[in-house]
């Protein structure tokens, strides 16, 4: 009898778990249809940006905000929150997400139409704004909080 009710205690561990996973995918899924056509579209100009980023993938400052909700509710927390008190122009806010979805300098530089060295420059300069040392690494910095 004691071996039943293991094996029923283990296939209901078993099917809990199933369902559980089940239940989160709904919750991902259901989220994804309250949200706006504007911000499918920043999904999907989140993709673009990690498979082929180009110059004009983000058109305006309102696709640029779009972009910045759906990189939120991607990567946890309000970055533009977190930098606020730091008097980032907002260029340098922009780097700062792109840097927060993990984009490489050459992608970065490609979506603004410059090189990697003047992003490299700029991210030196978002360090000073925010107090970083020289040793510390601006990517990690973002993607932490």
């Amino acid at each position: 009898m004691e071996i039943y009710n293991d094996n029923w205690n283990a296939c209901l561990l078993f099917r809990n778990k199933q369902l559980t996973k089940q239940l989160k995918d709904y919750q991902k899924v259901t989220a994804l249809a309250d949200c706006s056509s504007a911000l499918i579209v920043s999904m999907g100009q989140l993709l673009c940006l990690h498979r082929k980023p180009s110059y004009g993938i983000v058109k305006d400052e309102a696709e640029w905000q779009n972009l910045f909700i759906v990189i939120d509710m991607f990567y946890g927390g309000c970055l533009s929150e977190e930098l606020n008190s730091f008097g980032l122009s907002a260029q340098e806010l922009k780097l700062c997400y792109l840097i927060r979805t993990r984009l490489c300098n050459k992608a970065i530089a490609d979506l603004f139409n410059i090189t990697p060295k003047s992003v490299l420059k700029t991210k030196q300069r978002i360090k000073n704004k925010i107090g970083l040392s020289g040793k510390d690494s601006l990517d990690r910095y973002v993607q932490q909080c």
